[in-house]
């Protein structure tokens, strides 16, 4: 994530370590010379600065999504995550359908994880928080030597006390951070307690007398004390439609400064588990997920700043604590919550029963006839769609159309020589899978085929053994999720009131013609169009990669014809001396990779036209209904 803060930011360049006495404790941090490393900039922002941005952002007019609505003087008293509701203090039941829980270290919403959840504790130690302009150090000539660096971040380390400093507002201002023991400071629960100067002064007195100064410098009344608040760890983020975000999850002592960090790769993650169209019923699902991205990673930094304060039981001295600063910069800096999340989203779509997965597979589920890219069937999209099917069913031989079989699994239904089989050249529109349009094929259907499962029982239907497609999308999706014979060629239909003509091409060679003439309304008691209803019997067969001869997938499919039928939006029929077909078998260097089909189709013979026509329905079928046979 990108956040932009206008004018008002400055790239992090140097990390000072030093001691109180300031003398360096180890060689400087470059992160100018190591910013090649990271694919974001560190970035100095004043805090106000960024909140104005984020809340500007949130309640914006501009953008995907209803602008956030912020609602004050309304305290949470009860949150019950499994109906989603929340109950403010003056009795108003508010309903949603997610609750976020970002109520700061002392949360109410932390409560509704369940009896007995841990709640925040003073830690060890205060902080002093003050900031003033930088101008005012560098008028000074004591002072201008520790603060004239630009995006130059200063570290002061006493013996259990630290001065943290950097520049900030586009390097107009000092912040600084002054962590110090409880037993130093006023005993305080309050925060944004106007602390005293003196206090302030008293503190760090043993520091270097240039440090000192730089103290001094701060205008009175202008120093916050806030105590360090601590709380061990939750047993989750989440229950239910509730996920904790931020110091309500995981307080955090301010050593590395994470905290705001953190709370904001919990909303980046929120966000990225549920995209816009996320269904309602996956709430509570997509909330563990929202879990399994951020409990990990925001416990083990809640340590990271732990030790390096001190603060935690693996913290084994303070003077190692310069390098924690740099083990966490290495771990929090390698990470981007962003993609993380999405591939723990990825997965689980991937993983869902009702999810198909197909190559390539590291981009997660791909959009295809049966699922949109959350794993949603296109069944009711589909309803929507057109198709126009032009076929012409012929006798021929079956002599002939049993070379066409995969295996002696198939036969036709009885013994006879002449079987009937099929063209259609069919139009397919408004596929929403498609972004709404769609594409052509023409297929070869042999009827009254039987397939001999193992068991010895038969599954009978119509056998497709290629279907030849002008787009490449549906060809891998049919070919690899449906097992469905499909193959490349350039299609070209033209059509007119009373005609129809479609020819096949490969690169501008030409090898089939199929053509319709004389067209006219279909009425009742005239030839009839559209053959019976049939299932599909189709072989999926995918080679091995590295054996010669062998197969990953090599069964087949029966593909069930719904048992309702597509509303007819048209149909018309002709006689059938006014339908034909022709296959040509070009020379194979002029279609190399239809060579063999085109041979096979122009080798079928036409005994007799039976039926020919057209037909246009409204709906398409998502292939819901299939089944492998044994």
């Amino acid at each position: 994530m990108r956040l932009l803060v206008v004018g008002k930011v400055l790239t992090s360049q140097q990390m000072l370590w030093l001691s109180a006495s300031n003398q360096e404790m180890r060689p400087p941090t470059d992160q100018a010379a190591d910013a090649h490393r990271w694919e974001s900039p560190w970035l100095l922002a004043h805090r106000a600065s960024l909140h104005d941005q984020l809340k500007r952002k949130a309640t914006s007019l501009v953008g995907q999504g209803p602008p956030v609505k912020l609602h004050t003087s309304s305290p949470v008293v009860k949150v019950s995550p499994q109906v989603a509701t929340v109950t403010l203090s003056n009795g108003e039941v508010l309903q949603a359908d997610l609750i976020v829980g970002g109520d700061g270290v002392h949360s109410v919403t932390r409560s509704a994880l369940g009896a007995n959840m841990p709640t925040a504790r003073k830690g060890d130690h205060f902080a002093f928080r003050f900031t003033y302009a930088k101008a005012v150090a560098l008028a000074d000539p004591t002072t201008r030597r520790l603060v004239e660096g630009e995006g130059v971040m200063v570290s002061w380390y006493g013996t259990d006390r630290k001065i943290v400093l950097y520049p900030t507002s586009n390097n107009t201002l000092l912040n600084f951070v002054c962590i110090h023991p409880a037993s130093l400071s006023e005993d305080s629960d309050d925060y944004n307690k106007t602390a005293s100067k003196n206090r302030l002064l008293e503190v760090y007195a043993d520091f270097h007398p240039a440090v000192v100064k730089l103290l001094e410098k701060v205008e009175e009344d202008t120093v916050s004390l806030y105590p360090l608040y601590d709380m061990d760890q939750l047993p989750t983020f989440v229950s239910g439609r509730l996920a904790l975000v931020g110091d309500a999850a995981h307080p955090f002592t301010p050593h590395l400064a994470q905290g705001g960090a953190m709370a904001i790769e919990d909303g980046l993650s929120l966000g990225t588990m549920l995209p816009p169209g996320s269904p309602l019923e996956e709430i509570e699902a997509r909330m563990q997920l929202y879990n399994k991205a951020r409990y990990e990673r925001a416990s083990a930094i809640q340590d990271y700043s732990r030790i390096v304060g001190g603060d935690s039981s693996k913290a084994k001295s303070q003077t190692g604590s310069t390098l924690k600063v740099l083990d966490f910069i290495e771990y929090g800096s390698s990470h981007n919550e962003y993609y993380a999340s999405r591939k723990i989203l990825r997965d689980y779509l991937s993983r869902r029963a009702s999810s198909r997965l197909r190559n390539p597979l590291g981009f997660g589920l791909l959009q295809g006839p049966r699922q949109d890219l959350l794993g949603r069937s296109h069944a009711e999209s589909l309803k929507l769609s057109t198709s126009r099917e032009a076929s012409i069913r012929f006798t021929t031989s079956a002599t002939v159309l049993r070379c066409l079989f995969p295996s002696d699994r198939y036969s036709f239904a009885n013994r006879d020589t002449v079987q009937q089989a099929s063209f259609t050249v069919q139009t397919l529109d408004g596929l929403a899978w498609l972004g709404g349009g769609g594409y052509d094929l023409v297929g070869l259907y042999i009827h009254g085929v039987r397939y001999q499962q193992t068991d010895g029982t038969f599954v009978t239907g119509k056998y497709c053994p290629v279907m030849i497609e002008n787009l490449a999308d549906p060809i891998i999706t049919g070919r690899e999720e449906l097992g469905v014979p499909k193959v490349f060629s350039d299609i070209d239909i033209h059509r007119s009131d009373t005609t129809l003509h479609a020819s096949l091409s490969w690169r501008g060679t030409a090898w089939a013609d199929l053509n319709w003439s004389h067209l006219s309304p279909q009425s009742t008691g005239t030839l009839q169009v559209a053959s019976p209803a049939e299932d599909l019997l189709v072989h999926k067969y995918i080679p091995s990669s590295a054996n010669k001869r062998a197969a990953d997938a090599n069964y087949a499919v029966l593909i069930k014809t719904a048992s309702e039928s597509c509303p007819v939006l048209g149909q018309q029929g002709c006689a059938p001396l006014n339908a034909s077909f022709t296959f040509s078998s070009p020379e194979p260097h002029l279609i190399p990779t239809l060579s063999n089909i085109a041979q096979g189709l122009a080798e079928i013979p036409v005994f007799g036209i039976v039926r020919a026509g057209v037909v246009e329905t409204k709906g398409v079928s998502d292939f819901s209904n299939l089944m492998a046979l044994g």
